[in-house]
């Protein structure tokens, strides 16, 4: 077939052809110059994250065979440490924040990725990659043993989410003694909106017996399912007893399991080796052999695909423009540029709009946290009396300060979770709302350049808001009430009853003064980040406007320049013009032939 891709054309070869032509927009280019790189890089790094003391690292050494990267009691790893598998030479390599790099034997990687030996990083590493002869990647695959997030060190957690921004896909690891903090919560929602595949090991289940287990098991099933969809892939597992098991083997890697996803139990504590976890490697390397390398080719064929329309646009726009003499090129030119300025007028007012109706859903989050906040303690303080009945002195304190805890997280959560979901379905019609006028804006954008420079433009497909929004996810605080100890002393010159009275009065005020700030603190959260969400949405759909009237605006001044110009120089023009068109179509058939390859 005339024009059609040779059996050595990639994706990467024509985004770097599309990214070396000096007349498009910046914006294009860029992209192009970024689908190349991905296309071209053969590794595919899976980032390993968690809070810290999860068990990572133990995870990542079951998964390797042998315990090569160091663990320890105390938090560990302070720099994200890479595992190249199938590698005929191990050993290390270590590079720093100046570019430079310095190969180690294993056996000298607590030197570098420890918090105990680099405290803080102090040595300036960027990242350690460590070559492992083992068969888990043999297609590539990079697993990326990351620092904790919300780690006491600010550090750790920004080399965590580095090494996340550089991923394709994530294992998430959590403990069955700590089930789901806020902030993994919140790590599983950006998960979710990233759109790649996630595991999820539920780590150190041998630390619970079966009922115990049952219960985490039952309680995270529905959270997880409620952050990452149904086909959440989740295991039980123990990487500790994995691991032993395997050392006990001789590091021979276990690969049974059931390979099919969801839900998987571990074994009984002290069983040989860990069923949870042989499951879990098993679907891993399921999905490495058979989905990971395939879900690249569709991501990177598709995104070819719309550079590759994008430019087929911008020669028939030059080309239309370059059947008018210049006179009249140039008036049509200034009557684009004209519309272009109001849609942008338009464009400011929508955004007024979508701020006024941002803070709007701030105000009715924060009114509703405040009026929930009061009625959780009106309803919590009886039951906190009734639990202290009969109680005096040293035993009251204790007993009301342990009711008042529990009475905090157990008021505030449900009312957490419905303003959550109250912020959310404000936020999604919102930006739908938004959404739609910046559509129209665009398409009026098309159909101005179609009318004025004669030339047929198909509809413009924008990125849906399920593409663009962002998820939300609330910090819950314990805030510590001060001057206890100066209360308590006080209380013991009083008589009883009244010292009684009196402790009740200050654990009643203290009751809603911790909701009272639970509140507030909550709706602060909510307010940033729908500040920053709003933001961010705004800058991807408006981009949108900014690539239509860019490259409309290119492809007529091109044609322009070339009426401007010589014969010979508009002929030359003419046919750069064929080589881009020929090139435009080059990429969407390669784009097409592998995206239905892979529907087929």
């Amino acid at each position: 077939m005339a024009g059609s891709p040779g059996p050595s054309t990639t994706v990467a070869a024509l985004a770097r052809e599309m990214a070396s032509l000096g007349d498009q927009p910046a914006a294009f280019a860029d992209r192009a110059l970024r689908l190349a790189e991905r296309s071209e890089a053969q590794r595919y790094h899976i980032a390993v994250l968690g809070e810290f003391k999860r068990g990572k690292s133990t995870l990542v050494n079951a998964l390797i065979g042998a315990p090569i990267l160091p663990t320890g009691v105390v938090p560990v790893t302070t720099v994200a440490t890479e595992v190249h598998f199938a590698q005929s030479r191990p050993g290390a390599r270590v590079v720093f924040d100046d570019a430079t790099s310095r190969e180690i034997p294993s056996s000298e990687l607590a030197r570098y990725v420890s918090e105990r030996d680099n405290p803080a990083n102090r040595l300036g590493v960027r990242r350690v990659e460590v070559r492992v002869d083992a068969p888990l990647g043999a297609q590539g695959v990079v697993l990326v043993d990351t620092p904790g997030v919300a780690s006491v060190s600010e550090q750790h957690t920004l080399a965590a989410k580095e090494a996340l921004s550089d991923s394709d896909g994530a294992v998430v690891v959590l403990s069955v003694d700590a089930p789901l903090s806020e902030h993994e919560e919140r790590l599983l929602a950006d998960l979710a909106d990233r759109g790649g595949r996630v595991f999820v090991a539920v780590n150190k289940c041998d630390h619970l017996a079966a009922h115990e287990l049952a219960e985490v098991r039952s309680y995270l099933s529905s959270h997880l399912a409620r952050l990452l969809g149904d086909g959440a892939q989740v295991y039980f597992v123990s990487a500790r007893r994995a691991l032993d098991a395997l050392g006990a083997a001789g590091g021979a890697g276990a690969t049974a399991g059931t390979g099919a996803p969801g839900t998987v139990e571990a074994g009984t504590p002290g069983a040989a080796g860990d069923p949870g976890f042989d499951a879990f490697r098993s679907d891993l390397e399921a999905f490495l052999r058979d989905d990971l390398a395939a879900e690249r080719e569709r991501a990177g064929a598709a995104e070819l695909g719309r550079l590759a329309s994008s430019l087929s646009e911008t020669v028939a726009v030059e080309r239309a423009a370059a059947a008018f003499d210049l006179a009249a090129l140039e008036e049509r030119l200034e009557r684009f540029r004209a519309a272009a300025d109001e849609v942008r007028r338009e464009l400011a007012a929508s955004r007024l709009v979508l701020d006024h109706d941002v803070a709007q859903i701030g105000e009715s989050v924060g009114a509703a946290l405040a009026a929930g906040a009061a009625e959780a303690a009106r309803r919590a303080w009886p039951r906190v009396e009734e639990s202290v009945a009969g109680l005096r002195g040293r035993a009251l304190d204790q007993a009301l300060d342990d009711a008042v805890d529990r009475a905090v997280t157990d008021a505030f959560d449900p009312l957490r979770h419905a303003v959550e979901a109250t912020a959310d379905e404000g936020w999604a019609r919102t930006a739908e709302a938004f959404a739609g006028t910046l559509r129209q804006q665009v398409q009026s954008l098309r159909t101005a350049a179609s009318t004025l420079f004669e030339v047929h433009l198909p509809e413009a497909v924008l990125p849906t808001v399920a593409e663009q929004r962002e998820r939300f996810s609330y910090l819950f605080l314990q805030v510590e009430s001060p001057g206890t100890s100066l209360a308590r002393a006080v209380r013991t010159m009083l008589p009883t009853e009244r010292s009684r009275r009196a402790t009740l009065d200050r654990a009643h005020r203290r009751l809603v003064s911790e909701l009272d700030k639970h509140a507030g603190r909550a709706r602060f959260d909510v307010v940033q980040r729908l500040d920053t969400v709003s933001r961010r949405f705004v800058a991807a759909m408006a981009a949108e406007l900014e690539e239509t009237e860019a490259s409309i605006i290119a492809a007529a001044s091109s044609a322009q320049h070339a009426l401007e110009s010589t014969e010979s120089e508009q002929a030359a023009r003419e046919a750069e013009r064929a080589r881009i068109a020929h090139l435009a179509r080059r990429a969407e058939q390669l784009s097409s032939a592998t995206l239905g390859r892979r529907r087929g």
